[in-house]
């Protein structure tokens, strides 16, 4: 796989990363000039079950619609979640070209599960005293997971129209056209069409001709320019 040349020069960094944080973080480089859809170029310690070819997250693209790295340089400790359901915690550093634009990250994944499990146990040992036991309401509030990490472009399509959905079966329950230019809004608002097999991907969740989704996304463009559709 190609690489931005730029960005062969991280490579050292992430071994050098890997090897100082340990085992239990994972350090991931991601070239975006090629696209999103095989974004992952390059990972030590891999806990999130990716190869290289994975694509880019949930949370890259809304880095990429938000435009929060033209304000800063890196986002630390935000929670992320695997396949197969282990919440890591996650930092991740913007690489950017001359220009300021976008072209890759540093992302490093931490999973803290054995410290977090010490912690709890002396936190219930200490449930007697009212301060822990203040703090041990705060802290086992559920956290707010920012980025799903998938293995292919189409596991993360997929989980993203279930979720649009609300988890509805869309072959066995037919959804209105209403409900589906609402799905296919949300996945355009949050990027997800920037993805080459998004188009086709939904056409065949909502059983419907490719054609009809360009013209919902056509229809969604128009909204976002001030033409109501009929």
């Amino acid at each position: 796989m190609s690489m931005n040349s730029k960005l062969n020069h991280y490579i050292p960094l992430v071994d050098f990363l890997a090897q100082i944080l340990g085992k239990k973080t994972e350090v991931v480089l991601q070239d975006f000039s090629q696209g999103l859809d095989h974004s992952l170029i390059y990972i030590k310690n891999n806990l999130s079950g990716r190869d290289i070819g994975a694509p880019a997250t949930d949370f890259v693209l809304d880095v990429l619609q938000s435009k929060v790295y033209k304000e800063k340089d890196y986002l630390v400790n935000y929670r992320t979640k695997t396949l197969g359901g282990k919440e890591l915690y996650s930092s991740s550093f913007f690489i950017k070209d001359d220009a300021g634009e976008l072209i890759g990250m540093i992302c490093v994944n931490a999973d803290k599960s054995k410290m977090l499990t010490l912690k709890r146990l002396f936190e219930s040992a200490l449930e007697d005293v009212n301060e822990e036991l203040a703090n041990e309401q705060v802290e086992h509030e559920e956290p707010n997971i920012v980025e799903n990490f998938y293995t292919t472009a189409g596991s993360m399509i997929e989980a993203a129209i279930e979720q649009e959905t609300h988890g509805k079966d869309v072959e066995r329950f037919k959804l209105s056209r209403t409900e589906k230019i609402a799905v296919v809004r949300s996945l355009y608002q949050k990027g997800f069409f920037d993805f080459k097999d998004a188009i086709p991907q939904v056409a065949t969740a909502f059983k419907m001709s490719e054609v009809s989704i360009y013209k919902y996304i056509q229809i969604i463009k128009n909204e976002a320019n001030g033409f109501v559709d009929n």
